[in-house]
């Protein structure tokens, strides 16, 4: 009995530890809240991914989505409730993503290519393909009308002088020059 208790005290440790900017909910015994998809985060966004296993900074980790996780661990990315106003050239569109804040949150960021996919995939409703409404005919609809049918930057490079895009029309990934003609939508995510 004793050593599950320490067990189940461990756990909480572990599900407590993973913060971001802001405090999460708690239920009455202090335990940080679970979240699932489409719930409203402690940032007052929307979480549009969770992964019970956890998920660090580097794209190259097999459970990275590339997204930046200010502790070791993250179990959820969370989206601004909205686009930020206007079309950005990339170097603008991190510095406004930066520069978003809510009450409760000051940690948003230009989300990566490959969180970029999971929000498309999040406003699409598609559950079945890799990479967002990619069955062949782009035959998916926007679910989430607070979307634009349009391209967003991700903070992903895919050149020194091009990003990574997707077109919220269809899901197309590309890759955009970072010139100031090259203005595209901007919605800032936070892990934690």
């Amino acid at each position: 009995m004793r050593i599950l208790r320490w067990a189940l005290l461990g756990a909480v440790a572990v599900l407590v530890s993973c913060g971001g900017g802001s405090s999460p909910t708690s239920n009455e015994a202090g335990e940080k809240a679970a979240y699932k998809v489409g719930d409203t985060g402690p940032g007052g966004g929307v979480i549009f991914y969770v992964n019970e296993a956890g998920f660090g900074n580097s794209d190259t980790e097999k459970t990275s989505i590339g997204s930046l996780c200010p502790t070791e661990t993250c179990r959820y990315l969370e989206m601004a409730l909205s686009d930020l106003p206007g079309q950005h050239p990339w170097e603008e569109a991190m510095a406004v993503a930066e520069a978003f804040s809510t009450p409760s949150a000051t940690d948003w960021v230009l989300p990566s290519r490959d969180a970029l996919n999971v929000m498309c995939k999040y406003a699409f409703g598609d559950t079945v393909n890799d990479v967002c409404n990619n069955d062949g005919a782009g035959s998916l609809s926007l679910k989430d009308k607070g979307f634009s049918p349009s391209n967003y930057w991700s903070s992903s490079h895919y050149f020194e002088d091009v990003a990574w895009t997707q077109d919220f029309l269809d899901g197309v990934q590309d890759g955009s020059r970072k010139v100031p003609e090259e203005a595209y939508y901007v919605r800032p995510v936070r892990a934690f």
